[in-house]
């Protein structure tokens, strides 16, 4: 993600004109190498305070952009960085050791064997560069973290075990072997990620070849220096300007990936945010559906189920007594208006008119008359119009559908012969009793008018009320429901 960035910012570059730029360098570099000891004959400057901070940061440098270069191995470069992470690791290692230790051969000899691992992590991409990595190269950034480790370690405790690395104040061959074959090492890096790049066009891979030109440079230069002399003072800014350079690549990565996390978060915090949106506006759909059926259940089905008995008991007084037929189809059809007018209201999206106390009492006068003139089914009104007045205008309208519901439900399946309609403030709370004679149920199985039921245990919860049936074949039905009232009480 971060070299794709980075590659669009140097995909516009023509080859010829980097590769002019980083030969420029490489050989202002080596000129560089090779004027300062002819300018500063014989300079020498031992500052190990400022030595051993070049080497920490850039030992710390090192290590940094191992961890990296593994994180970026877990990704997606399918193992290619795999050698170069554990050869950063190794190489920062040992730079912190020398970095702490005093001048002599442990010095030097922990300095060479920092390059040694560095070239050998970038040599070693010829054989991850093939898309085939060998199980073995999958271990190399442990191997190496551990063996810098030990040998760090070694090289400070038993000093007396080491080789002589300097000898009359120049380098003797067993430093410099080290350093030269890191050299090589580095080059062969340089020049395999040269060739990725003209392959592939990633920015990255023009990155870590001028790395490794950079490095094999500065390590050709030790080999011809002498301990703080100008061209080995050079060679330590070389490669710390070389690490200034990953660590700003990195760096920039770094910020580049930061934006693009935090926009990501933005926006899954938007796509969120949208999401509970859209669940709130189904759920508010959904709940308007649900209110939806239950009102036609319990309203206009009611109340055409309603019609349809007046219109049986009409037809049947027809050849009897054909005026109050005549009067029946007159109030079937003024109820028919009623019925239409629910219905133009539902499909408006309109709230069912709400009720007050004494309207809900004439609407339960009227239901019952009517039930027992079309029916012969008589119901008994047990109202007190103390408990109808403390009935708010949307609980009187859920308990005139609860009755309708309970009243339909007795005449299409039980089979009463008298039923009883109760509402009565008892303990706090105003209590709607609907009771029959009738054949009663098993709660226990399935019923015809289950959905009705439902419908009424839907209401009570809106409300918060408590509802509770009873009912027994044979036994007839009972249905409760109590709306609690703070400040009231039964009366004596």
């Amino acid at each position: 993600m971060v070299a794709g960035k980075i590659h669009a910012e140097t995909g516009h570059m023509k080859p010829f004109s980097l590769y002019t730029v980083i030969g420029g360098c490489g050989i202002a570099a080596l000129v560089m190498g090779v004027v300062l000891p002819e300018v500063l004959p014989g300079w020498r400057w031992a500052h190990e305070p400022l030595h051993s901070t070049l080497e920490t940061v850039g030992g710390l440098a090192a290590i940094f952009m191992g961890i990296v270069l593994l994180q970026r191995t877990a990704e997606h470069t399918k193992g290619k960085f795999i050698p170069m992470a554990g050869g950063f690791l190794g190489m920062g290692i040992l730079e912190v050791f020398h970095a702490v230790s005093i001048p002599g051969n442990g010095f030097v000899l922990l300095r060479s064997l920092a390059s040694f691992f560095g070239g050998l992590g970038f040599g070693l991409m010829w054989v991850s560069a093939t898309g085939k990595t060998h199980p073995t190269i999958k271990w190399m950034p442990w191997v190496m973290t551990g063996g810098a480790l030990a040998i760090g370690l070694w090289t400070i405790g038993f000093p007396q075990y080491l080789p002589v690395m300097v000898r009359d104040g120049a380098f003797t061959p067993t430093a410099v072997a080290p350093k030269s074959f890191a050299s090589m090492l580095f080059f062969a890096g340089s020049l395999r990620f040269f060739l990725d790049y003209r392959t592939s066009g990633r920015s990255e891979d023009i990155l870590f070849a001028s790395l490794a030109l950079m490095f094999g440079l500065a390590e050709l230069m030790f080999t011809y220096s002498v301990i703080w002399g100008s061209r080995w003072w050079f060679w330590h800014f070389l490669r710390l300007l070389t690490y200034f350079f990953v660590l700003g690549y990195v760096g920039r990565g770094y910020l580049a990936t930061v934006s693009e996390l935090r926009s990501s978060l933005i926006q899954t915090q938007q796509a969120e945010q949208a999401s509970r949106q859209s669940e709130q506006q189904l759920r508010t759909v959904l709940e308007a559906r649900e209110r939806l059926a239950q009102d036609l259940h319990d309203g206009v089905i009611q109340s055409t189920f309603a019609l349809k008995l007046n219109l049986e008991r009409c037809q049947r007084l027809i050849p009897q007594n054909p005026q109050e037929a005549l009067t029946g189809i007159s109030d079937v059809l003024m109820e028919l208006k009623i019925v239409i007018q629910d219905l133009r209201r539902h499909i408006s999206g309109l709230e069912p008119e709400c009720l007050n106390g004494r309207q809900w009492v004439e609407e339960m006068r009227t239901l019952v008359q009517t039930v027992k003139r079309s029916q012969n089914l008589p119901f008994d009104l047990q109202i007190d119009q103390e408990a109808a007045d403390l009935l708010t205008p949307e609980e009187a309208t859920h308990l005139l559908y609860v009755v309708k519901e309970s009243i339909s439900n007795s005449v299409r399946h039980s089979h009463a012969t008298s039923g009883t309609v109760s509402l009565q403030v008892r303990e706090g709370t105003v209590c709607l009793e609907v009771t029959d004679d009738g054949l009663g149920f098993d709660l226990e199985n399935t019923y015809e008018g289950v959905h009705g039921l439902n419908n009424m245990a839907a209401r009570a919860k809106r409300l918060g009320a408590h509802f509770k049936v009873w009912s027994k074949p044979d036994r007839g039905t009972r249905i409760l429901f109590e709306i609690a009232k703070k400040g009231s009480h039964a009366r004596a």
